[in-house]
């Protein structure tokens, strides 16, 4: 007697036959789709995503395959810088150094933060709006101080400063001699930064030698000076960042109006000096002060890349330099400033000396508009090993075409039983095994059959 299987089968060779002569197309579709998936897995799994540092927080990686995908959008790639109040930090003109003084959350200065991320926002909204100068006769030393603020704007509000500090250690005839021995050690980079370095230093070498001047040749005159520019609810009156110029024509055009506060006068032991208790003193100090400032403002506002028509740095006009600087000074009218000279004459001052700098036409650099320059982490992608790239591209692509012949058949499947729905679906195990199962079924309907005809009689007689 012929038994079931202990077990039946889990699976079983189903087949439909199908009248379409599909089998060159299907190949060759298979062979197409190996092509096209063996570069296209080679671009999403044959590299490695690695962090590098770039200077462009808008980097994007020149990778190969963007040339037929959407590129991706600027910033995505970089993670922004974060600045804490105290971080120090030079723009892309690299002129002057800068210190993060705060981070305001709005212009008005409410919510002021500790920290503030930078995204490459250039520093068009920025200018200066608070400058102090001070200079000691007796330690022969100057410090200029300039604040700058950034509106709100291109969404970077904050404050920051700087500062240049002068030592005067060397008495020469010539002070362009003095300017070239200080600053010997950066001779023959003939930059930007070495050449407005020269100018602050020279306005540093006038405040000390003016100062110094008024302390030994005026009675009770001063050995210290500290004046600033006063404090203001707005906007000082030369405030003139790139975005305001460009509508406002009078700030750009105009020389820059610097007006000073109250000056603190300090004499040889300490002591706090009035202007009245020395005569000849007042007014003799401020040209210095002023010339010293406005060249501050002129090398802030070209180290930020606002350019302006009567900014004395990048246009080297005569009539611009002389209506801004001032040559001489009242208390010692036969002393020509040093800072004028090297304005007025920069081959005539570096003449008298054979270390002198050479002057660079600042009109003539290229890196505007400014921004500060930082490292952003960004992200990129970087080829694996032969090894990796090989197991990964073949894995990659033997499971697309697996998944691809799967979703064809069934596709197939489906056209075949709305086109062909009278062909059957063959199985000749399925059949083999029906057909066993009702051949050992056969005798026990037989067996049943009789067992049962002597109780239908009996019922039959007894009705």
């Amino acid at each position: 007697m012929p038994r079931l299987p202990a077990f039946p089968h889990f699976s079983y060779p189903v087949t439909r036959e199908i009248q379409w002569r599909v089998e060159s197309l299907a190949y060759l579709a298979a062979f197409l789709a190996v092509v096209i998936l063996i570069p296209v897995n080679y671009a999403l799994t044959g590299y490695e995503t690695v962090s590098v540092t770039n200077q462009d927080y808008n980097y994007i990686p020149n990778n190969w395959y963007y040339r037929f995908a959407p590129r991706p959008k600027p910033g995505s790639h970089c993670d922004p810088h974060m600045f804490t109040i105290g971080d120090s930090f030079v723009t892309n003109t690299s002129i002057l150094t800068y210190k993060l003084v705060t981070a305001l959350g709005s212009d008005d200065g409410i919510n002021a933060k500790s920290s503030i991320n930078y995204k490459g926002t250039t520093l068009e909204n920025c200018d200066v709006f608070y400058m102090s100068v001070a200079a000691d006769a007796r330690l022969l030393t100057s410090t200029i101080v300039a604040d700058i603020g950034c509106t709100n704007e291109t969404g970077f509000p904050i404050a920051f400063s700087t500062s240049y500090a002068t030592s005067f250690d060397r008495v020469s005839s010539n002070l362009w001699q003095d300017v070239n021995y200080h600053l010997g050690d950066m001779k023959g980079y003939n930059d930007l930064s070495l050449n407005v370095s020269l100018l602050l230093y020279a306005a540093g070498l006038d405040l000390i030698n003016h100062v110094q001047f008024m302390f030994k040749n005026i009675a009770n005159g001063p050995a210290v000076i500290s004046v600033s520019t006063p404090y203001l609810d707005g906007y000082p009156p030369w405030w003139c960042p790139t975005t305001t110029s460009a509508a406002n024509s009078t700030c750009k055009t105009a020389i820059p109006e610097i007006s000073l506060g109250e000056a603190t006068l300090i004499g040889a032991i300490g002591n706090f000096i009035n202007a009245s208790d020395a005569p000849g003193l007042a007014g003799n100090y401020t040209l210095a002060v002023t010339n010293a400032m406005q060249v501050t403002l002129a090398a802030v506002r070209t180290d930020l890349g606002n350019i302006l028509p009567n900014n004395m740095l990048v246009n080297r006009n005569p009539s611009l330099i002389n209506a801004t600087i001032a040559p001489m000074f009242p208390a010692d009218p036969d002393i020509v400033s040093t800072l004028y000279t090297g304005l007025i004459t920069p081959d005539t001052a570096a003449s008298e000396n054979s270390d002198a700098w050479d002057p660079v036409d600042i009109s003539e650099a290229e890196r505007y508009p400014s921004n500060i320059a930082v490292d952003y982490l960004c992200r990129t992608e970087q080829h694996k090993s032969p090894g990796s790239i090989l197991v990964a591209v073949s894995v990659a692509t033997l499971t697309f075409v697996k998944t691809g012949w799967a979703v064809f058949l069934l596709i197939l499947t489906v056209l075949a039983k709305h086109a062909q729905p009278e062909v059957p679906i063959g199985c000749r195990a399925c059949a083999d095994y029906e057909n066993l199962e009702a051949r050992m079924r056969e005798p026990e309907r037989r067996e049943s059959a009789i067992d049962s005809a002597p109780r239908l009689g009996r019922l039959e007689k007894e009705g």
